[in-house]
């Protein structure tokens, strides 16, 4: 299946056109539009068909059958100041698409779920012409598309506890490109999930998320330049990488039925990315086949408050702090990455059957200087802001 068909799959479930599947960093952890408003602090709470994502055994919460679509869309504004020279990223919405649906059994402890989204995704291009791409060793653009199509089932085991587990399977492609080499692979993988949420009484409600790591080995055509003369030409290789499990805990409290306020922390190993080796090129050309990463583990910390109102409407704020993940000396420009603050704020109403959410998100962060690295012409200064809109649709039946 290409790109361009999965693309179309996507924003077709998602009720979202003329879209496609990139965005700002590797993690997309924004997916429904309702716990983006809420900084992501939603897996306590985890109350529509998007739970398959969030947090499996909210499903058990659910009734009857839900269908919901959703669209994330940032706008990066990522720029670089290195002794080179001042460049600048394309800052144009790109926009991540999703779409989940579940079912409760009539008078049974079982409910089943199912979603396809991107847990990870990346689309940066700086122009072959960056002033730290005279390097050709430094990647200026790079597309990766990761597709997850995921399976739930949910066991309210009491009236208080349900427990879901679930597995996926992971398509995804890459592109990479350097003024020296292009490189374009693709892979599948199989992951998998576990989840609970605990509900001890209606005030207090505790969720706990686990997506488990996969490992894929990109088979890949690498393109080497007419710069390398003898070596230049057309390559089958390999690239081995790992995307992270994480962890998710969220706690919920609700005073009464017109606020639900949550706090959720959230892990991600990164500390298994150690490096990108390019496998299949001619052992002279080791200097642009492997790139020393050694990414570390990172938090996550999300708060978000909710205020219900007696027509159906809701109003929701949230703030989100991410940890940056990329050391200076592993640092890429294709990979934008530093301590961010992220608000929100959103607005949706509930018909019954029918139901819509729609959010606008800020992030701020402070200027981050990079030096010693591994790269000399990417040592500088690079500031990352952004702005998003999310939005959301379901249907009951």
């Amino acid at each position: 299946m290409t790109r361009i068909t999965k693309t179309t799959i996507l924003v077709g479930l998602s009720l979202a056109s003329a879209l496609t599947t990139y965005a700002a960093a590797t993690r997309v952890a924004f997916v429904d539009a309702f716990a983006t408003a809420r900084g992501n602090a939603f897996t306590a709470t985890a109350d529509n068909a998007s739970a398959v994502f969030y947090n499996g055994a909210g499903l058990t919460q659910l009734e009857g059958t839900q269908i919901q679509g959703n669209v994330f869309a940032v706008s990066l504004d990522y720029s670089a100041d290195t002794a080179l020279g001042k460049d600048k990223i394309d800052d144009e919405f790109q926009a991540v698409p999703s779409a989940f649906i579940s079912h409760n059994l009539k008078d049974s402890p079982l409910a089943f779920g199912f979603g396809v989204y991107s847990p990870f995704a990346l689309g940066a291009d700086w122009g072959n012409d960056a002033a730290f791409a005279v390097d050709p060793r430094v990647p200026y653009e790079a597309d990766l598309v990761y597709i997850k199509y995921h399976a739930v089932v949910a066991w309210q085991v009491t009236e208080t506890l349900s427990l879901s587990a679930g597995v996926s399977y992971d398509d995804t492609d890459i592109e990479i490109k350097t003024n020296a080499l292009e490189f374009d692979g693709d892979d599948n993988s199989v992951g998998f999930s576990l989840s609970a949420l605990w509900q001890p009484s209606a005030k207090h409600s505790f969720g706990l998320n686990y997506q488990a790591k996969t490992e894929v080995t990109y088979d890949a055509d690498t393109t080497l330049s007419e710069a390398f003369g003898p070596f230049a030409g057309n390559y089958k290789t390999e690239a081995d990488l790992t995307f992270p499990e994480s962890i998710v805990f969220g706690y919920s409290y609700r005073p009464n039925e017109q606020w639900n306020i949550e706090f959720n922390v959230d892990w991600t190993n990164w500390d298994r990315v150690n490096d990108l080796t390019i496998e299949g090129l001619a052992p002279d050309l080791a200097d642009f086949s492997f790139y020393d990463l050694n990414w570390e583990s990172a938090f996550i910390w999300e708060l978000g408050v909710t205020r219900y109102f007696d027509n159906g409407w809701n109003v929701s704020a949230g703030y989100t702090y991410v940890e940056s993940a990329v050391p200076d000396q592993g640092l890429l420009p294709i990979v934008p990455d530093s301590d961010r603050h992220f608000f929100a704020l959103g607005v949706g109403r509930d018909y019954g059957n029918f139901y819509w959410q729609a959010t606008y998100q800020y992030t701020y962060a402070d200027e981050r200087g990079v030096s010693g690295n591994t790269f000399p012409t990417v040592d500088g200064d690079y500031d990352l802001d952004s702005q998003a809109v999310a939005f959301s649709v379901g249907y009951r039946f």
